[in-house]
């Protein structure tokens, strides 16, 4: 964690150099990505703004795991995040895959819902990867998942509202999708429809 807190101070300090040298030629911004495993990586985050306040013009919102499991590693680690979930009573007599689509629900809301407190929180300028969820499974329906479906477009309308930019991110290409994050459904949701709080 040293190295890491000592690397973070150097890049701002070399981005703020930067910024400042080249200040009459450029506007140059300075931001950070966030992460979110527990609380106290918002604790770590209020922290590092309050102490730059200043230095880092804008935040990256991004969720990288799910019950403190990472989602983006490799696929191995993504299904131990999916069969770490516990089943809901009403779900433990059902078949395999019926208990394989309830853990995949309730995954999807637990990500969204962590998504909205971090947006909740600290209001990030731009959403990262805001369906970064479904990596190992791109051409998931999230549709199909109404419950996740609801808090996805929550999220959505509650960062248009205070103003937030969402990030296309091709990265998704080299991960085997056909499109970049997000996904052509969460391009498209309609926020006339979409419910808010």
């Amino acid at each position: 964690m040293e190295d890491l807190k000592t690397q973070f101070e150097a890049f701002l300090n070399e981005a703020t150099r930067l910024r400042d040298n080249y200040a009459s030629a450029l506007r140059l911004l300075v931001g950070l990505e966030t992460e979110y495993i527990s609380s106290l990586d918002f604790e770590g985050l209020s922290k590092i703004l309050e102490v730059h306040k200043g230095r880092i013009d804008y935040i990256v919102g991004s969720v990288h795991h799910v019950n403190e499991i990472p989602i983006d590693i490799n696929v191995d680690t993504y299904q131990r995040c999916l069969d770490n979930i516990p089943l809901p009573a009403h779900a433990t007599d059902s078949t395999e895959p019926e208990q394989g689509r309830e853990r995949l629900g309730i995954f999807l809301e637990t990500y969204f819902d962590a998504q909205f407190e971090l947006l909740s929180k600290f209001h990030p300028e731009i959403i990262g990867h805001i369906d970064l969820c479904r990596l190992y499974t791109p051409d998931l329906r999230l549709r199909d998942f109404p419950r996740a479906w609801e808090k996805l477009e929550r999220n959505i309308k509650f960062a248009v509202d205070y103003g937030a930019l969402f990030e296309a991110n091709a990265a998704a290409l080299r991960k085997g999708w056909r499109t970049a994050y997000p996904g052509e459904d969460v391009a498209e949701v309609n926020l006339n429809t979409a419910p808010y709080l």
